[in-house]
């Protein structure tokens, strides 16, 4: 699942690459294009014929739009969604489905009961009472909240993740900044090249949410499962470089026999980055 969002005056053309390593590329400046509807769904992985888009939401921003449109999505709407998204799984018989998010700070907000480090001493010491933190009213209100902080950290999970384990699903998170490794991306990337190859000067806000909704609902399954499976080659492409490199760390680390020729660092390296190479591009 993920979320994304399209500008009003949004144009193909519009987009540009540039490679971020790059010191002599710089990444285009921003350009104000205008009010924004936000996305959010789920890709269901299940087969050429049925994999599709499920628990599709769309909404319009307001006048005062944040420049991230991350902070359009908070906690308590992303609650409420992947409720809905576990529901539509239920109907539609899936079980023990694992749902695959990146790490936005909503996606991992904690149960609304957990103690806070904003509280008064005596909630703190309330806190740990009810779940059994050893501490006293001696100590400083600073000493209490590390013991709760410490205890939060083992114990306590992201709300969304208790949710999910309730109703025997699972959720993982990708590493910060893989993109890549998300393959609703892709589908993003589909749709809105559809609505904004379909740009004039006369576009209307209400033809922009028109269009995307049909984009959105004709994204044929094939076109998902093929994104679906372009990533897991990505993942394995990954989980294979990262064996190598725990496999080379632990035969630097190892200490080298009389008379064996030690191989090339450089031969080695390039190898690596080779199979880097493969996975990023």
């Amino acid at each position: 699942m993920d979320e994304s969002y399209i500008h009003h005056n949004y144009a193909r053309h519009n987009d540009s690459l540039y490679f971020p390593d790059d010191k002599l590329d710089n990444a285009p400046k921003p350009k104000h294009k205008g009010q924004r509807l936000c996305i959010i769904a789920g890709i269901l992985d299940d087969g050429a014929a049925g994999s599709k888009l499920i628990t599709t939401r769309v909404f319009r921003g307001g006048r005062r739009q944040p420049k991230d449109y991350h902070a359009m999505f908070d906690h308590a709407y992303f609650v409420d969604w992947i409720k809905q998204l576990m529901d539509e799984l239920d109907l539609l018989g899936k079980t023990g489905v694992v749902i695959v998010m990146d790490n936005a700070s909503y996606h991992k907000g904690l149960p609304p009961t957990t103690p806070k480090g904003t509280w008064k001493k005596q909630d703190l010491l309330e806190a740990c009472q009810r779940i059994g933190v050893e501490a006293t009213a001696v100590e400083y209100r600073t000493v209490i909240w590390a013991k709760l902080q410490a205890y939060i950290k083992e114990n306590v999970v992201p709300e969304v993740v208790a949710l999910a384990r309730s109703r025997g699903y699972q959720v993982v998170y990708t590493p910060s900044y893989h993109s890549y490794l998300q393959p609703i991306e892709y589908i993003w990337a589909y749709v809105k090249g559809i609505v904004g190859r379909q740009y004039t000067t006369e576009t209307t806000m209400e033809d922009v949410r028109r269009r995307l909704d049909i984009a959105l609902g004709g994204v044929p399954s094939d076109v998902i499962y093929r994104c679906i499976s372009h990533t897991k080659k990505k993942v394995s492409e990954l989980s294979a470089y990262l064996v190598e490199l725990e496999a080379a760390d632990e035969a630097v680390n190892e200490p080298a026999l009389p008379g064996e020729d030690e191989s090339s660092d450089d031969e080695e390296s390039d190898d690596y980055q080779s199979i880097l190479t493969d996975i990023v591009v």
